[in-house]
């Protein structure tokens, strides 16, 4: 819930990427449905209804009964809005400063529901959040949501304008190895490759021709074949000097130096994973067989984002490796909740086909565990989970594994930036409440955390902070 504070007759929250305010007095304002829609294809947020949204001055509601009314007839209106999100717990009548205000919660719709638009016009009446700011999507931006909300898998579609005879033969010998070595006794190991193919989600037969699946051609292709079918296809890894940006080593797609594909692009990683592991040696990075539980974290990281990356999307698969940090970037955000992936037991990849071909060879974890896995690995070794954020424009997740054990210092300092990004208003008694910290310690640690960036004040004592 949001904590309205109102400092010489403004409220001082200010409007955010979770927060916006509407003016209102006798009839709900038609710029609400833009911000609604926009929350609700984005990230959610809580719209404040009967604030000036450029004065910030709580102006109050006479009847908000009548508003409150209004509202859900229109939300039950399909010419209004294609779809009504909300539930009578996401609307309330509140009171700041003796006057009557609506707070409305807006939660960020399931994939399978968006886009959320208005007017009956899915082309001119979807929209989206960035910063304080509602925009009208993109053909892409609505091309993307559609394709995620359907429940086909983006890596099934057939490939009519190639063959199979136009994959890297070399990576598929080589990935059937790999299985046979796995499990000898796999009823598949005998088939031939077309049979095989099929079997795995990676070739499908039409009229009589066998063509490879996007599965199939991403992860058997050559990155120019797969370019002509997704133009943004892109894979990058990059190891950094310590403490610099200057890269040592890299392997990336479009150099002719290896075929580029999703498979020969994976071995290629993790036998660097196991390698600057300490373990001293080059492993065969598809092994599961006496791996530490770091090199699992890191290369389930690098398969999640493989698995539910939007090959369709902008930008390609980033992947770092720094001395102190791992991180793995992919187009496409993220599709369950980030408190739901933590938890485990629930997955819900782009492509699925493409999640069990690597776990034929034994590099994924079990299906929806992976993460949560990795979790267990970070809170047992005291260093901090993996931090995901999310971009809107494009759509990104950038998913950073800190490889350093987390210190008292450190961790407060996420404590504090936890509590300011939820509550840019909260005072320093309610942080060492919350936090049971002594005073001067939450100072030193502000202090320090603006130094470097991390937060700022904007405002003096009757402002607020900010993140970054």
């Amino acid at each position: 819930m949001i904590d309205l504070k109102v400092v010489d007759g403004k409220v001082s929250n200010p409007e955010s990427e979770y927060l916006e305010f509407k003016s209102c007095k006798n009839r709900l304002s038609k710029d609400f449905w833009p911000t609604y829609s926009a929350f609700a294809n984005t990230f959610g947020g809580t719209v404040i209804i009967g604030v000036d949204d450029e004065t910030r001055e709580p102006l109050g509601i006479d009847n908000p009964d009548k508003i409150i009314k209004e509202l859900w007839d229109l939300l039950n209106d399909s010419r209004k809005v294609n779809v009504n999100l909300l539930s009578p717990k996401d609307i309330r009548t509140i009171d700041v400063e003796g006057k009557a205000l609506i707070q409305v919660d807006i939660p960020r719709a399931e994939r399978r529901k968006r886009p959320v638009f208005i007017n009956g016009s899915m082309e001119n009446g979807t929209y989206k959040r960035n910063g304080e700011g509602d925009y009208h999507c993109t053909v892409n931006e609505l091309k993307q949501m559609l394709r995620d909300s359907s429940d086909s898998s983006q890596d099934s579609e057939v490939v009519t304008g190639i063959t199979i005879d136009d994959l890297d033969m070399q990576s598929l010998a080589s990935f059937r190895e790999r299985m046979s070595n796995r499990n000898p006794s796999h009823p598949w190991n005998d088939r031939d490759d077309e049979e095989f193919l099929r079997l795995i989600g990676a070739g499908s037969r039409v009229e009589g021709v066998m063509h490879p699946t996007v599965a199939g051609l991403l992860m058997f292709g050559f990155d120019y074949s797969i370019m002509a079918e997704l133009p943004n296809y892109h894979l990058d890894y990059l190891e950094f000097a310590d403490g610099t940006n200057d890269w040592t080593h890299r392997i990336t797609t479009g150099t002719g130096e290896f075929t580029g594909n999703v498979y020969t692009f994976l071995t290629k990683v993790s036998n660097r994973i196991s390698m600057l592991n300490d373990r001293g040696k080059d492993l065969d990075g598809m092994s599961r067989i006496d791996d530490t539980a770091l090199i699992r974290a890191q290369r389930e990281l690098l398969v999640n984002a493989l698995v539910h990356a939007d090959y369709a999307g902008f930008r390609g698969i980033r992947v770092e490796w720094r001395q102190d940090t791992f991180m793995v970037r992919n187009p496409g955000n993220l599709r369950i909740p980030i408190a739901k992936m933590f938890e485990g037991g629930i997955s819900d990849p782009r492509n699925p086909h493409l999640a069990i071909m690597i776990g034929l060879v034994g590099l994924a974890e079990r299906a929806g565990s992976g993460v949560s896995d990795v979790v267990s690995y970070c809170r047992k070794h005291g260093i901090r989970d993996p931090s995901y954020v999310e971009t809107v424009d494009p759509e990104t997740v950038t998913v950073t594994l800190k490889l350093s054990a987390i210190s008292k210092s450190e961790e407060l300092k996420d404590m504090i930036a936890e509590m300011v990004s939820k509550d840019p208003t909260i005072s320093m008694d309610s942080m060492v409440r919350r936090t049971g910290v002594e005073r001067n310690r939450i100072v030193r640690s502000i202090n320090s955390m603006k130094a470097e960036g991390i937060i700022r004040r904007v405002g003096g004592t009757r402002g607020h902070w900010e993140i970054g």
